[in-house]
């Protein structure tokens, strides 16, 4: 992923805050995605440039918790919800929604990072395979080069098919 300066965020969200060019020509203006664009330009709106910087932070549950509510209870989108707390990814808030959704109400109290899950004894484990002999590794080594071979080989006649309609 490429990380990109300060100043070149707040120079794209400027240029589409002047409302003088689309969102996706001032994206195409940078080489980068529509997204990235409006994420920069409604976090700098609201916040400033110091929403910008990227920079990680420590959120406690209780505001981990009322963001989720947010979300879920009060139907805000996730981009709106990141945007109106100041939390620079929305990617963050799609993440404790995900916990959210998994453990419910304690899913920020966890006291350990990692929760083991306890086995199923009544789920019988598969016996181990047995090692591949030689004559195995070489047919299975061909086959994968003929499957490369052949999705190589499709790519290559989509490419072509879609160049001739953008032709037409």
């Amino acid at each position: 992923m490429a990380k990109f300066s300060l100043k070149f965020k707040q120079e794209v969200a400027e240029k589409y805050l002047e409302d003088e060019l689309s969102l996706k020509s001032v994206a195409r203006m940078y080489d980068i995605s529509p997204c990235t664009v409006r994420k920069w330009a409604y976090a700098y709106r609201v916040h400033g440039i110091d929403i910008l910087t990227g920079k990680k932070g420590r959120y406690s549950a209780d505001f981990k918790l009322t963001v989720v509510k947010e979300v879920v209870d009060d139907c805000f989108s996730v981009r709106e919800t990141a945007v109106k707390h100041g939390i620079p990814a929305f990617g963050t808030v799609c993440t404790w929604l995900e916990k959210y959704r998994k453990y419910g109400e304690d899913a920020f109290i966890r006291k350990n990072k990692k929760s083991i899950p306890v086995p199923d004894k009544s789920v019988i484990p598969a016996p181990a395979l047995p090692a591949l002999t030689e004559n195995e590794r070489e047919e299975l080594e061909q086959l994968r080069v003929e499957n490369a071979y052949l999705k190589k080989l499709k790519a290559l006649v989509q490419q072509k098919t879609c160049s001739t309609h953008k032709k037409k």
